[in-house]
């Protein structure tokens, strides 16, 4: 088989160590995205890429996150705010269909920076709005969730997008973490039928993807265990944190420096 770069693969002649390496990825992936709503995919991505080519990773982390998400969402249902996730969707499946038109072709390190820089960001300016009381209107949700979809079929790790908006409209917690993993599994779903249709995810890869979200699912668990005896204060700083990581990472990325 091969990817749409155009490099074989061997999924099929993966070795029994490989193999077992990655359930330990995915387990640990479902774990870190459990415990701060993002990371699940940025955590799988290092592991597979030099397998499956890196022109097929997002397809392939599209599927494995719509299952990780749909856990999450299962595990965090409580919490869930319905509302927010159809204002969300609303915006972000046409636009995540745009961005996978312009996947195959369009160069993502510059817009890899950029959403470093802006994630990085995004952790003090969450902080200023909780102080203003802020509100966020249908406009910006709206604005907010078409950037994250179209970003989502280019690049790994835009969930992060979302997750300041959330906290900066109050939500803490376990509300963070469903309502966020909802969003994802709209918008991961649409990806899912739109790549399908692109000719952009083989069956074998939607297999593989499918036992890799399966994977997950342990790990989300025992997050979801984890966040229930965690306090709050201590769970809004790891997610902020992680923003901050994962920003320089990204910007790390595109310098070429990683």
């Amino acid at each position: 088989m091969e990817d749409i770069a155009g490099s074989t693969l061997a999924i099929g002649d993966m070795p029994l160590s490989t193999v077992i390496a990655g359930l330990a990825v995915c387990f640990l992936g479902g774990m870190v995205g459990g415990l701060s709503g993002y990371g699940t995919g940025l955590v799988v991505a290092m592991f597979v890429t030099p397998i499956i080519g890196p022109k097929n990773l997002i397809p392939v982390i599209s599927v494995m996150m719509l299952i990780n998400n749909a856990s999450r969402v299962w595990f965090y249902r409580h919490a869930l705010e319905p509302g927010l996730v159809v204002r969300f969707s609303l915006a972000s499946v046409p636009a995540a269909y745009l961005g996978a038109e312009f996947y195959v072709r369009l160069d993502s390190d510059a817009i890899q920076g950029l959403l470093g820089a802006v994630l990085i960001a995004s952790v003090p300016l969450r902080r200023w709005i909780a102080t203003k009381k802020y509100t966020a209107g249908p406009v910006t949700l709206y604005v907010i969730g078409a950037v994250f979809g179209f970003l989502s079929s280019l690049i790994l790790g835009t969930g992060m997008l979302i997750l300041p908006t959330l906290m900066g409209l109050g939500l803490l917690g376990p509300a963070v973490l469903a309502t966020d993993a909802a969003i994802a599994v709209v918008v991961n779903l649409s990806k899912t039928v739109i790549f399908g249709a692109l000719d952009a995810l083989s069956l074998e890869l939607a297999a593989l993807a499918l036992a890799m979200g399966l994977c997950t699912i342990p790990g989300t668990a025992l997050a979801s265990r984890i966040v229930a005896r965690t306090h709050i204060r201590l769970h809004t700083a790891l997610v902020e944190g992680l923003l901050v990581l994962g920003g320089l990472s990204m910007l790390l990325r595109a310098f070429g420096v990683i």
